[in-house]
């Protein structure tokens, strides 16, 4: 009979929890690694005219299709 006697569950955490750290980590905004990383994918595009971006694309064009034998 002594093991039906009910015992308290360990205390788990509520649905909101994971989501309200979440939200603070979002809050604080993007960590430098991320913002690093995008500005070395973004940089080499950044034109002050059309016609630099342009010039800037087709390097970027001519390159990739000299590495992948095009």
């Amino acid at each position: 009979m002594l093991d039906m006697i009910a015992r308290p569950l360990p205390a788990t955490p509520s649905n909101g929890t994971y989501r309200d750290m979440e939200d603070e980590d979002n809050a604080r905004g993007p960590e430098r690694d991320e913002t690093d990383r995008f500005f070395q994918l973004v940089g080499p595009l950044m034109a002050d005219d059309q016609e630099e971006l342009s010039r800037k694309l087709a390097e970027i064009n001519r390159r990739s299709s000299e590495g992948s034998g095009r």
